[in-house]
């Protein structure tokens, strides 16, 4: 059961009800996490916009997708690691490697590194070794790039820090 409960997108007024309206307009519905910020509308808006900002980084999105499993899977985040398999589904990433994202691996040797890098950095809680740097350097991930992996680790552990706060169930369409 969950510790606290969002407020309901109808109980919400002013900037909140508005950036749950944007978030419902560009993904067809309203994650728990989304509502569960919405609690703080100062909140909701910093993730929004750290996550509209990521769209610009230069990492595809299904590479972030598999980072956003790989960070979900190790803070034990279900809520999240099933609300991102959905995501990776519709991005068109095939099972084996949503499966495999989930043990930070891939078949992609470029994605396979971000992967491990995403695991190291989370588990060392950013002190990760020269070998892990040397590692995505040689797989062809400049500074920007690198910098790019951890701010998308970075706003995966605030949503997974949200949902395993708040103990969430993943959304409907994760089921799907």
């Amino acid at each position: 059961m969950q510790r606290f409960a969002p407020p309901e997108p109808t109980q919400l007024a002013g900037e909140s009800r508005q950036l749950l309206a944007q978030v419902k307009l560009e993904l067809g519905s309203e994650p728990i996490m989304m509502r569960l910020l919405s609690h703080s509308p100062a909140a909701l808006r910093g993730f929004l916009a750290l996550r509209q900002s990521l769209t610009q980084a230069s990492l595809p999105l299904a590479l972030r997708e598999r980072i956003a499993i790989a960070v979900a899977t190790a803070n034990e985040c279900h809520c999240c690691a099933a609300n991102h398999r959905h995501f990776g589904q519709r991005a068109g990433i095939p099972e084996c490697e949503l499966d495999a994202a989930a043990a930070a691996t891939s078949d992609d040797p470029g994605a396979a590194a971000a992967l491990r890098f995403t695991r190291a950095l989370v588990q060392s809680r950013g002190h990760v070794d020269d070998a892990e740097l040397a590692s995505m350097r040689a797989a062809g991930f400049d500074e920007a790039a690198i910098i790019e992996v951890v701010a998308v680790v970075s706003a995966n552990m605030f949503a997974n820090f949200v949902n395993n706060l708040a103990q969430s169930i993943p959304d409907h369409f994760a089921a799907n």
